[in-house]
């Protein structure tokens, strides 16, 4: 018995999947596609040897799948495409990632998993759409991990200024803000990541694949998680931008006593200034 191993990894925030594919002389059906795969001769250049049976699916959020890949090509192919230009973050590479093995049995035939009950003729397909799979189900545990990190500094910060301490925490309200509006904006790159590829479509049984891979993966459960937290996020949002507008009201409504204040307080002086000379004012005021 034998295993088939796909890796995924989260290399970068998001790639620039024309400009890669560019480079690489790869065709793209559209400026808008998801991925591009490097297989044949195109991974051959990269490598520098024959690379039969070893595919590389790189997704526009910044993920790339290596299927029958060693950890050492893997690193060759990172390298590279660092070379030409993409930019790597190795933070992400460390942290975010994971391993398929696809069980393949004496008769030829696979496992999409260990144990599982089904059996498939294999088909480049297969390894199309688990690749897929996997770098949906790392790129979803990326989202949580940030969503639980941004929550964990909302939430902290919340407690801080319903205390009044408003001004102090201002930069880092500022700072926190920031993070929550670029983890919005790399996230709309995500917002197909649930959306069965085109070729999937055409086949009822890569459909039945890709359905069972993906409660495998448990995508659709984690997505809602995913989006409640998103919610949760915005809820926290609404309570900072509307303590932070009571308190800068408080503020200036006191402030605008103070000024209303001034007047009868002024009139009083003044009075008593026309009654007497200031230096015997000053004499009886502290007699």
């Amino acid at each position: 018995m034998s295993y088939i191993k796909i890796k995924s990894i989260k290399v970068s925030n998001f790639f620039s999947l024309d400009k890669i594919a560019e480079f690489l002389g790869i065709p793209m059906q559209s400026r808008w596609d998801d991925y591009i795969i490097l297989s044949g001769n195109h991974l051959d250049l990269v490598l520098k040897y024959n690379t039969q049976n070893k595919h590389v699916y790189i997704f526009k959020y910044g993920c790339v799948s290596f299927a029958n890949f060693e950890e050492e090509e893997i690193s060759t192919f990172i390298k590279y495409i660092e070379s030409i230009g993409v930019k790597i973050n190795y933070s992400l590479i460390y942290n975010y990632y994971d391993v398929h093995n696809i069980e393949v049995l004496p008769n030829k035939k696979i496992k999409l998993w260990q144990n599982d009950n089904a059996e498939y003729d294999y088909d480049d397909t297969l390894i199309h759409t688990i690749s897929i799979i996997l770098s949906k189900s790392i790129e979803l545990y990326r989202l949580e991990s940030e969503l639980d990190k941004l929550l964990d500094d909302a939430e902290q910060f919340i407690t801080f200024l319903q205390r009044g301490r408003l001004g102090f925490y201002r930069r880092k309200s500022s700072l926190l803000i920031s993070k929550i509006l670029r983890f919005q904006y790399d996230s709309i790159h995500n917002i197909r990541i649930l959306d069965r590829p085109g070729f999937v479509e055409q086949s009822m049984n890569l459909k039945a694949i890709y359905a069972s891979l993906s409660e495998y993966y448990e995508l659709d459960e984690r997505l809602e998680i995913v989006e409640g937290k998103i919610a949760s996020l915005h809820d926290i949002l609404d309570l900072y931008s509307n303590l932070s507008f009571n308190q800068s009201e408080t503020r200036l409504i006191l402030f605008e006593i103070f000024l209303l204040a001034l007047f009868p307080a002024f009139h009083i002086l003044e009075h008593l200034f026309k009654n007497s000379t200031p230096l015997s004012f000053f004499i009886n005021l502290f007699k």
